[in-house]
């Protein structure tokens, strides 16, 4: 789960820098041509001046990502004993081999030099942290507001008809509640947990 975090979020980060202009296409497109090598697909290769960079990086990232699967799940058969035991040194991207191993430090390092450190991408952090703040505070205080079969505000009971079936037991434990607020704002996607998190603040961009 730890190889599959550090694979996504290299490449995703990669594709904010594009998106903000902080990375030039060449370097990206270069930096998963080293992992990828003549394992071009098909598709990739008819692509032409009028296709979009967007869908150029699309194939070559997924691509890229199941070269980087594959040597996550050898380095894991692999080093499988002093895995189960407790004792292999570093993370799993650490025992990839080559280019793979290669592909996800220089995209961490390209993250880092070029776009952790801009302002705007700061900014957006900052935004989600709010997002989440927002989220955190309506949610917990909803299952906070149940617990012991207390009787919720009405903005409560909205947020915890959101649930559904998967709504805390109120006579539960508190601990488990949490987990269960959790776990529903971890699934929301970006978009929509902004939305969300907007609308409870009453500044809905509909």
């Amino acid at each position: 789960m730890e190889a599959a975090d550090d694979i996504c979020y290299a490449l995703i980060d990669l594709e904010d820098g594009l998106e903000m202009e902080l990375l030039e296409y060449a370097e990206v497109e270069a930096l998963l041509l080293d992992l990828v090598g003549d394992d071009l697909p098909e598709t990739y290769r008819q692509l032409g001046p009028a296709d979009s960079r967007r869908r150029k990086l699309a194939i070559l990232r997924g691509k890229a990502i199941e070269h980087l699967t594959n040597a996550a799940a050898r380095a894991f058969v692999e080093q499988q004993d002093a895995l189960l035991a407790g004792m292999l040194p570093g993370d799993l991207v650490e025992h990839m081999h080559g280019p793979a191993k290669r592909c996800v430090l220089n995209a961490k390092d390209m993250a880092r030099k070029k776009i952790f450190q801009d302002k705007r991408k700061t900014l957006h952090e900052i935004g989600a942290y709010t997002t989440l703040e927002i989220l955190l505070n309506a949610f917990c205080g909803a299952a906070l507001e149940q617990h012991d079969g207390r009787t919720p505000s009405f903005k409560s009971r909205r947020i915890l008809d959101l649930l559904g079936n998967n709504a805390p037991d109120p006579r539960g434990p508190l601990h488990t509640s949490f987990l269960r607020m959790i776990d529903f704002i971890a699934g929301m996607t970006d978009s929509y947990a902004s939305e969300m998190a907007l609308e409870m603040t009453g500044r809905s961009s509909h």
